[in-house]
């Protein structure tokens, strides 16, 4: 008679990323930050505003309008983003000590 099969456990492995940064990425400066929620998931826009030219005092009567190009949109569940936000905060964290810790008596 053959004996019961017994399942085995997953086996737990590490598999690392590798972060790639194609040529063609596109790198922009973000100036405005648009949230909306869909059903399940948050769309995240990042724009990027440029100030106006403005040659004298008159020109900025004439302004109606500023354009924001959209430079970046990402789709998150608000699950990955609760983890995405923790990482910059820890990111920003850390930026601003090593920045204190450069200026003197530590002023900003």
């Amino acid at each position: 008679m053959p004996k019961p099969r017994t399942k085995k456990k997953a086996q737990e492995r590490v598999i690392p990323v590798v972060w790639n940064f194609p040529e063609e990425s596109l790198s922009g400066y973000a100036t405005n930050l648009l949230v909306q929620t869909g059903e399940q998931e948050l769309y995240i826009s990042f724009f990027e505003a440029r100030p106006p030219i403005l040659f004298v005092p008159e020109d900025f009567e004439k302004l109606e309008s500023v354009t924001a190009e959209c430079i970046a949109q990402i789709i998150v569940t608000p699950e990955r983003l609760a983890k995405f936000i923790e990482a910059l905060q820890q990111q920003l964290d850390l930026f601003n000590k090593k920045k204190a810790a450069a200026t003197p008596n530590g002023t900003k």
